[in-house]
């Protein structure tokens, strides 16, 4: 649409735009700017510095917001300027990246007639008045499109971010994002939003990076659509869609909250380590798709964390290399290692990880266990306090295992030892004496290593010579019994030292 004329330009003086925005006249961040200011430190002083040096900068674009009928006053919005606008406030009132900094001269230290100067700079603005909404937005895009190369998940909160669909996506993004009652009729339970945001913070699921640039409400919205949509899409092609049909309402949206919180709770569960493999931004989307369309009800989920951390340590011997540990993993697995580490929004990949991911879910259906072992029936009726672990056939071949949520908390209870206190690395192990015990009931000595691994700090468990002890996927249950025993339930019948024990 053809604007009638052209937009004018004024001269502002800086303390006039200053006085209307600590006033709450002139908005700073209306829905469809840049949700976080992306300028670095630096780069505000410069632009304090260009003020004070009495340079010229680029234009600043103010529209109409509404006309307060009561006090006869009209609230302006900043269509585009916000970063230099917001900037010129933190120093005068020196807060923010004014505070205690060394590399200007802050506001109080300056010289009267300097303060004089800075605070009479002329400002160019253009007046967009009451040009309406669809054409603030059109200018706006129209700016950055040229000026600033907003990402597209940008571009979209210009066009769609006071929709309903939007704005369920930034809350669960964003704990700091304020929902106005009056802008909107989401009105998520408070227990549930700060549950989310903190599953998100905790992992560190977003880089500050992704924050800035509003990657954390785009992930949310990828979310959301596919759950929305039953199946997987390439790239972004479905969000604009949603963003679209639920604009004015999203009367769908607590069925969606309950979904991605009821997935995370369950992937909550798992006990990963916070710098697990799961937390990546690929694989944590694909592990909640999958569980989204599974019966969690049907899951055994010390199973599923097994299987899980036999793929993740898979996925360490892959990027090694070496042609001996490749012998140990599956073409399809290869394939999920690459995609995954590219983030491949190929809808091929996506299904491929897809694949993968159920294929574990599926065998860790319930309906697929054997019947339970007499030994554990024996163990539960009399109610001891035990665990089970399982090696894998990657684990007996490079002598790692993975102490799983309810080894550590086994262990923690029996006061055998306490993972969350442990330092990351190897110089950190401790190294305790257990016993296996045979069909005879005999003890054979054995050292257990406990440890976290050096970067992701993934829990570690491991016994001299369990390869003479146990084949993969043997059952061994741990006791505390006198110190530490190590029964194999599958080859083995320990009822009677079972039925003995006090």
């Amino acid at each position: 649409m053809k604007l009638n004329s052209s937009i004018p330009s004024n001269s502002v003086k800086l303390i006039d735009l200053y006085n209307k925005i600590v006033s709450g006249n002139l908005i700073t961040g209306p829905e469809f700017q840049r949700k976080k200011l992306v300028w670095k430190k630096q780069h505000k002083y410069s632009f304090i510095e260009t003020i004070l040096l009495n340079f010229p900068f680029p234009e600043v674009y103010i529209a109409s917001a509404d006309l307060d009928l009561n006090e006869l006053k009209t609230r302006e919005i900043v269509v585009d300027g916000q970063q230099r606008l917001t900037t010129i406030v933190d120093y005068i009132q020196e807060q923010n990246d004014f505070k205690n900094q060394n590399s200007i001269k802050s506001f109080d230290e300056l010289e009267v007639q300097e303060k004089k100067d800075f605070l009479n700079y002329l400002i160019t603005v253009k007046d967009l008045k009451d040009l309406g909404k669809d054409n603030i937005i059109e200018v706006f895009k129209r700016i950055n499109s040229t000026n600033y190369s907003l990402n597209t998940n940008e571009v979209l909160n210009a066009e769609y971010g006071g929709g309903e669909f939007a704005i369920f996506c930034k809350i669960l993004a964003d704990k700091n994002y304020e929902v106005l009652s009056h802008e909107t009729s989401i009105n998520i339970n408070a227990d549930k939003r700060a549950y989310i945001n903190h599953f998100f913070e905790k992992y560190k699921v977003f880089s500050d990076n992704d924050i800035k640039r509003m990657f954390d409400s785009q992930y949310i919205m990828l979310l959301s659509s596919t759950i929305l949509e039953g199946q997987y899409f390439g790239r972004s092609t479905k969000i604009n869609e949603y963003l679209a049909r639920y604009n004015d309402e999203f009367e769908i949206y607590n069925e969606i909250l309950d979904k991605i919180k009821n997935t995370i709770e369950l992937i909550d569960e798992l006990g990963f380590s916070e710098k697990s493999y799961w937390f990546n931004k690929a694989n944590l989307f694909t592990l909640i798709i999958e569980l989204v369309k599974f019966n969690s009800q049907e899951v055994n989920l010390n199973t599923l964390e097994i299987k899980l951390n036999e793929l993740e340590n898979k996925a360490d011997l892959y990027f090694v290399g070496q042609e001996e540990n490749l012998a140990l993993i599956s073409s399809d697995e290869m394939k999920y290692f690459e995609v995954a580490r590219q983030g491949s929004h190929e809808l091929s990949s996506r299904d491929h990880r897809g694949k993968v991911i159920n294929d574990i879910l599926l065998s860790s259906k319930i309906e697929n266990e054997e019947e339970e072992n007499q030994n554990i029936k024996l163990l539960e009726e009399k109610g001891r306090n035990y665990a089970i672990i399982i090696p894998t056939s990657t684990g007996l071949s490079k002598s790692i295992m993975d102490a799983t949520q309810k080894i550590r908390q086994f262990l923690k209870i029996e006061a055998i030892h306490n993972f969350e206190e442990q330092d990351f690395g190897p110089q950190n192990k401790i190294i305790l004496k257990a016993n296996f015990l045979n069909t005879d009931f005999q003890e054979i000595i054995t050292n257990v290593s406990l440890y976290r691994s050096n970067g992701r700090g993934d829990y570690r468990i491991w016994f001299s010579g369990l390869s003479e002890f146990a084949d993969k996927f043997d059952e061994l249950v741990l006791l505390n019994k006198d110190g530490l025993k190590i029964l194999n339930i599958s080859k083995f019948d320990y009822s009677e030292y079972i039925n003995n024990l006090d």
